[in-house]
């Protein structure tokens, strides 16, 4: 068996930039330790670069960090033992494309992607809204899961009921029970102060009520409330509506990236 990374070298590339790194950063807590395969290229230079295969979701996502020619180095490792997975889920960085490439065919499901962090959180209007969103928990599960049934080109597609166990879910229900709109985290990490936040929806026949923003606003409150201090959101670039309710409540681009489904090629 490949000997894994102790989490202080690991940590000590992913802190270089913590806000593209998150998702890796927060992997790192014990429960998530058996889902989690990684790989590092270091240089002389002191560039570095590294790859996660996290199998914790389906299909396995693969996220990559530095330097693009370091982290050929890192896929070809799993190419030559045969160990890369016939299919994953993209989170990589453009600059990235061309050695993931090299293994990976992403043309059927190529999504240009933003990665926002929060800066003003002084800007945070989900109370002036009027909407009192409630937390959700591994009971709503089925509720959360039928709205994003409705689809529609945005719709999350990266939720499971596990995340309700440990994250922040807040939603808006309407007389009859059923949720109007929801939004979560991906994943926390409280111990080290991180939050990603995603699973945003809202019934389509219901937007343009303030709904999102009084979800998100009560999300990050309580993330805040916890300690967080990285708090960040994916959003695709051709999403302009979601891109301005982010903005409004004080969200500001970190860096492009790109996501999809990716197949292993012949």
């Amino acid at each position: 068996m490949t000997t894994q990374p102790s989490n202080v070298a690991l940590q000590r590339i992913l802190k270089r930039d913590p806000v593209w790194s998150i998702y890796a950063l927060a992997d790192l807590q014990p429960e998530f330790a058996p889902y989690c395969r990684w790989q590092i290229e270091p240089a002389g230079d002191g560039r570095t670069a590294l790859a996660l295969l996290y199998s914790g979701l389906s299909p396995v996502i693969l996220v990559t960090v530095g330097a693009p020619d370091l982290l050929a180095h890192c896929l070809a490792r799993w190419g030559a033992d045969h160990t890369l997975p016939a299919r994953v889920y993209l989170s990589m960085r453009e600059e990235h494309e061309t050695p993931v490439t090299r293994w990976y065919d992403n043309q059927g499901d190529r999504r240009p992607m933003l990665r926002m962090t929060l800066g003003d959180r002084g800007r945070l209007s989900g109370a002036a809204s009027g909407w009192s969103p409630i937390r959700l928990t591994r009971a709503d599960a089925q509720r959360i899961q039928a709205l994003y049934a409705l689809g529609g080109p945005f719709v999350p597609d990266a939720f499971d009921p596990y995340q309700l166990d440990d994250g922040v879910f807040f939603g808006v229900a309407g007389d009859d029970g059923a949720l109007w709109s929801v939004g979560g985290t991906h994943i926390v990490d409280w111990r080290a102060g991180l939050g990603a936040i995603g699973n945003m929806y809202t019934h389509p026949q219901q937007r343009g009520q303030g709904l999102a923003g009084a979800v998100l606003a009560a999300i990050v409150q309580t993330l805040a409330a916890g300690g967080a201090q990285t708090i960040i959101l994916n959003v695709d670039q051709r999403n302009t509506g979601a891109r301005r309710l982010y903005e409004k409540h004080g969200f500001t681009v970190h860096c492009p990236y790109l996501e999809g489904i990716a197949v292993l090629r012949a």
